[in-house]
C-alpha cells in the first residue's frame, strides 16, 4: 500500500470527526464502534450532562496554559455526583462563528433529553468588523442564539442562555464599567420572548468586580508577574481572562443564577469546601475536546495497512492530536514513534484489548539483519514511543520471542513496550512477554519522563517492568508468570531512577498475581545501568493486593548493589504476599502524601492526568451507570 499524505480537504474532514469520542475513549469509556465520517452519538447510559458552549471566557483550557481557565473548566467544582460537565466552548468563538464552524452540529449530536446546555456568547459577537464572528444584537445575534435554543429543544435537553462576563475596566474613580454594549440586553429579550431560563452573568460578574475593586480583581484575572508561573515567563496582564481563582469565582455566579431560576434539579451543585484550591482542584487536559485530533485508521479497509505507516503519516512537531484508530488484528511489525512527533495516540477498536495486537519477536541477542550485532534489550522492543504526549488505549504491546526456541542465546530479554516520551498516558491495555516485558525510561540520565498507566495488565518474569523513567500503575494486574522454580520466579521491578528524581515506580490499588510457587518472587530489585552508583531506585507498594507469590524478603539485591540502599517501601497493602516481616520497610504515614498519583505525576508543569475522566473534568462526557 503506497504512503498516505494527506491533503488539507483530508486533515479538515478527519479533524471533523469524533471529537465528542475521542474525549470519551481517553477518559476511559469504551470505544464506540461508529463510522469515521461524522460526530459520535452519546453513550446512551450516562448522567445528565451540563455542556457548555461557548468562546474563551467560558473555555477549558491546556495545561500549557495553566494557570489560564475558563468558568466552564471550573463548573466541575461545584456539581453533586448526580449529573457531570462537558466544556466544549471554543476560544474566540461568537455565535455564529461557532454554529458555522459545525461545533453546534457536533453538540447537538451528543444531546440527550434530561442534558442541559448553557449558551453564553457575545464577547467576540462584538467584533462585527470580522465578518466571521461579528453579529447584530438585534437580529443576526438573536437568530443565531435561536439555533441553539432549537438544538436543545429538538433533543429534549434544556437551554439556558448566559449573558457574557463582564470584562475587568474600572473609571477613574473606580467604577466597574459596562463592556458589552446592547448584546447582554439582546439575550434578555430573547430569553424572554422563547420562554428560556436567564442567568445574568453580565450584572452579576459587574457587582462582584465592582466589590472586589481595581486591585482585589487581578487575582481574579489574568495578571501574573515575570517567572510566577512557568507558562507565562515575562508575566502576563489580560483583563479579559481568569486564572484560576476568578474561573471558580465566575463559575460560581453561573451556578447561584442557576439556583435562583431555578433552572436546574434541586442539589446538583454543593459549596466548595473552605480549604479548596482551585489552582490545585482544576483539571487542564492536554488538548480540549474542541481541538479536533487528525484521525488515522489503520487495517480492515482503513487508510493504512500498518501501524508504523499511520506513524509516518503523522505531522511532526504538531500541536494538535493525530489519533490512530486501530481495527481489530494482529500487526506483527516493528512501532517507532519518534520524538518530533508528539501527540499520538495509539485507540483499539474492538470490544477488548486482546482485539489489537501489536507485536513481534527480537530479543537481546538477535542478530540484526545487517550483520552490524545483536539489538540488545532497548533495541529488541516491538513498539518505542519517544514522542512525548503518546496514549494509548483498548489494545495489547507484546513481544512473543519463543525462549524455549532459543535455549543457547545467552541475552534473552525481550522488549515488548519502550517509553522514552514524557506524559504517557496507557487505559486498557496490556503488556505481555516474560524478562524485560516493558521498559519505563527517559530520554537521557536524569530527566524525568512520567507516564501513567491505568486499568491496564503486565506480565513477564524477569525485571518486567525496568527503567530510568517515573510511573504510576493504577488500577493494574501485576501478573509473574511461573519459570518452575520452587524458590526463585524472578523479579517484578527493577527501578534506575536518578537520586535527584524523588520518584521512581508507584504502584497503587494493584492486584500482584501468579501460578507461581508461594513465596517465590520479589517485588524489585535495584538495577544501576553500566554501575551508574546514581541510580537509585525509588519503588512504592501501597494501597495493593499481594497474592502468595510475593516473598516475605520482596526486595533484593542486583548485581552486587544492596537492596537496603535503593528507595524501597510498602505501604497499606493486603493479601496473602503482605505479611509483615523485618525485611519489607513501610512509608511512613505522615509521607504518604507526598507518594500519592497526583505527586508522583505532578513535575513543573501541574500535570495530572489521573483527573482525566473524573469529575473533575469537564472535557470529556462520562458514560458512567445514571445517577
Amino acid at each position: 500500500m503506497r504512503r498516505f499524505t494527506p491533503s488539507r480537504r483530508t486533515v479538515l474532514a478527519s479533524a471533523a470527526t469524533g471529537a465528542l469520542t475521542a474525549a470519551a475513549v481517553l477518559a476511559g469509556a469504551a470505544p464506540a464502534a461508529h463510522a469515521a465520517g461524522g460526530p459520535a452519538r452519546a453513550q446512551s447510559n450516562r448522567k445528565p450532562v451540563i455542556f457548555v458552549v461557548g468562546d474563551s471566557t467560558s473555555s477549558a483550557y491546556q495545561r500549557s496554559e495553566r494557570p489560564r481557565a475558563g468558568w466552564g473548566q471550573a463548573l466541575p467544582l461545584l456539581l453533586g455526583p448526580q449529573a457531570t460537565v462537558f466544556d466544549y466552548a471554543w476560544s474566540g468563538a461568537s455565535s455564529k462563528s461557532y454554529a458555522d464552524a459545525g461545533l453546534l452540529g457536533e453538540v447537538a449530536e451528543a444531546l440527550q433529553p434530561g442534558d442541559y446546555l448553557l449558551i453564553s456568547f457575545g464577547h467576540n459577537d462584538e467584533k462585527v468588523e470580522d465578518p466571521s464572528r461579528g453579529t447584530d444584537p438585534q437580529t443576526t445575534f438573536k437568530e443565531y442564539l435561536g439555533r441553539y435554543l432549537d438544538a436543545a429543544s429538538a433533543a429534549g435537553a434544556k437551554a439556558v442562555l448566559v449573558t457574557p462576563v463582564e470584562r475587568r475596566r474600572f473609571s477613574a474613580l473606580g467604577v466597574a464599567q459596562d463592556t458589552h454594549g446592547a448584546y447582554p440586553q439582546a439575550i434578555k429579550e430573547l430569553a424572554a420572548s422563547r420562554g428560556v431560563p436567564l442567568v445574568d452573568l453580565t450584572a452579576s460578574s459587574k457587582e462582584l468586580w465592582q466589590k472586589l475593586g481595581p486591585e482585589g480583581t487581578t487575582s481574579h484575572f489574568l495578571h501574573a508577574t515575570p517567572g510566577q508561573y512557568p507558562q507565562y515567563p515575562n508575566g502576563v496582564t489580560d483583563n479579559t481572562h481568569f486564572q484560576a481563582q476568578g474561573a471558580l469565582a465566575v463559575a460560581q455566579l453561573v451556578v447561584a443564577g442557576l439556583q435562583a431560576q431555578p433552572a436546574a434539579p434541586p442539589g446538583w451543585f454543593r459549596e466548595p469546601g473552605g480549604t479548596l484550591d482551585p489552582l490545585s482542584a482544576i483539571y487542564w487536559p492536554s488538548e480540549r475536546p474542541v481541538d479536533k485530533p487528525l484521525v488515522l485508521t489503520v487495517g480492515n479497509g482503513g487508510q493504512f495497512s500498518t501501524v508504523q505507516a499511520a506513524v509516518d503519516a503523522a505531522p511532526a512537531n504538531s500541536t494538535r492530536r493525530t489519533e490512530i484508530r486501530i481495527a481489530p488484528g494482529t500487526y506483527r511489525e516493528l512501532i517507532r514513534v519518534p520524538a518530533n512527533k508528539p501527540r499520538v495516540s495509539f485507540i483499539g477498536r474492538g470490544q477488548a484489548p486482546e482485539d489489537v495486537v501489536l507485536v513481534y519477536n527480537n530479543a537481546s541477542g538477535t542478530p540484526k539483519p545487517d550483520g552490524t550485532g545483536t539489538y540488545g534489550t532497548g533495541g529488541s522492543t516491538s513498539v518505542r514511543i519517544d514522542g512525548p504526549d503518546f496514549t494509548a488505549v483498548n489494545l495489547t504491546f507484546s513481544n512473543d520471542f519463543d525462549e524455549a526456541a532459543n535455549p543457547d542465546m545467552k541475552n534473552r530479554q525481550a522488549v515488548a513496550l519502550f517509553l522514552a516520551g514524557d506524559r504517557a498516558v496507557l487505559r486498557n491495555i496490556r503488556c505481555l512477554g516474560n524478562q524485560d516485558t516493558l521498559l519505563v525510561d527517559s530520554p537521557a540520565r536524569g530527566v524525568e519522563a512520567r507516564s501513567y498507566f491505568t486499568d491496564s495488565y503486565v506480565e513477564g518474569d524477569v525485571d518486567f517492568i525496568f527503567g530510568r523513567g517515573t510511573a504510576v500503575f493504577s488500577g493494574c494486574r501485576i501478573r509473574s508468570l511461573d519459570r518452575g522454580s520452587s524458590t526463585n520466579n524472578g523479579y517484578v521491578s527493577a527501578g534506575s531512577v536518578n537520586i535527584g528524581i524523588k520518584h521512581g515506580y508507584l504502584f497503587t490499588q494493584c492486584r500482584f498475581v501468579s501460578d507461581a510457587a508461594a513465596g517465590s518472587v520479589h517485588l524489585g530489585r535495584p538495577w544501576h545501568p553500566s554501575g551508574d552508583p546514581e541510580a537509585i531506585a525509588q519503588v512504592l507498594v501501597r494501597d495493593s493486593w499481594l497474592g502468595a507469590h510475593i516473598s516475605g524478603t520482596p526486595w533484593t539485591d542486583m548485581s552486587g548493589f544492596s537492596w537496603q540502599e535503593a528507595r524501597f517501601h510498602e505501604f497499606n497493602n493486603n493479601g496473602p504476599g503482605s505479611r509483615a516481616t523485618p525485611d519489607r520497610p513501610q512509608l511512613d504515614p505522615r509521607l504518604a502524601e507526598e507518594f500519592t498519583a497526583g505527586a508522583y505525576l505532578h513535575g513543573a508543569d501541574a500535570w495530572a492526568p489521573q483527573l482525566a475522566g473524573s469529575k473533575a473534568d469537564s472535557t470529556a462526557l462520562s458514560v458512567g451507570q445514571p445517577a
